[in-house]
C-alpha cells in the first residue's frame, strides 16, 4: 500500500512539474555505468534492471530484509541504488521494494529530505484526501521508506482508494493529474 502512496506522490510531483517519469541518471554514481539509463518510469514499472531478491524468508539471500533491517536500514535508497545492473532497463520485470525507495529518494531530492518530505506528503496528498491519520516513516537519511511504511486507518485507506476510483478527483477537487490513476494500473510490456 505504501507503494501505491508513492505512485500518487509521483503523480502530484509530475502534475506540479517537479518530476518527469522519463528522468534518468537519478544518482550521480550511475553516470559512470549502464544504470544511468534507468528512468523513474522503469523504477515505477519494477523493470529497472537492478539485481534484487525480494525474499522475505531467507535473510542470507534477501535484499529486502537487508535493506529494511540490516546494512541498508540507515539509507534504504542508497542500498537499493548500489545494486548492480543485471538487465537492460525496461526489459525485465522484477518486483523490487528497493525500486520504490529509489523513487522516494528522487521525490525527496526535489521537495527536501526528512521533515520537508513529511510536510510535503501531508500537504500534497494526505490533507487534500482527508487522510488525517496517515503518517509515513523515514529512514535516518531522511528518505520516505516507500517500500513499506505508511500508517493509516481503514477509513483513510478508503479515502485513498476513492481518489483513484475517481481519477484523482476528491470532493470536486483534482488531486492527481488527469489520467494518473490509469497510469498506475495500465499494463506495460517488459
Amino acid at each position: 500500500m505504501a507503494k501505491s502512496i508513492t505512485h500518487a506522490l509521483v503523480g502530484v510531483a509530475v502534475g506540479d512539474g517537479l518530476l518527469d517519469t522519463a528522468m534518468d541518471n537519478l544518482f550521480p554514481e550511475w553516470s559512470a555505468d549502464g544504470r544511468r539509463a534507468i528512468t523513474l518510469q522503469h523504477l515505477l514499472n519494477m523493470s529497472s534492471g537492478l539485481a534484487w531478491n525480494e525474499d522475505y524468508v531467507d535473510d542470507s539471500v534477501s535484499d529486502v530484509i537487508e535493506m529494511l533491517f540490516g546494512a541498508g536500514r540507515a539509507d534504504v535508497a542508497r542500498f537499493a541504488a548500489d545494486r548492480p545492473l543485471v538487465h537492460v532497463p525496461g526489459v525485465h520485470f522484477n518486483y523490487a521494494s528497493g525500486a520504490s525507495n529509489i523513487v522516494a529518494r528522487s521525490v525527496g531530492t526535489i521537495v527536501g529530505p526528512g521533515a520537508d518530505t513529511e510536510e510535503w506528503v501531508r500537504a500534497a496528498l494526505f490533507d487534500p484526501l482527508g487522510m488525517s491519520s496517515a503518517t509515513i516513516r523515514l529512514d535516518p537519511a531522511g528518505t520516505f521508506i516507500a517500500s513499506s511504511y505508511v500508517y493509516a486507518t481503514a477509513r483513510d485507506w478508503l479515502r485513498f482508494g476513492a481518489c483513484y476510483l475517481h481519477d484523482g478527483v476528491v470532493d470536486g477537487r483534482r488531486v492527481l493529474p488527469a489520467g494518473w490513476a490509469d497510469h498506475g494500473w495500465r499494463l506495460r510490456s517488459v
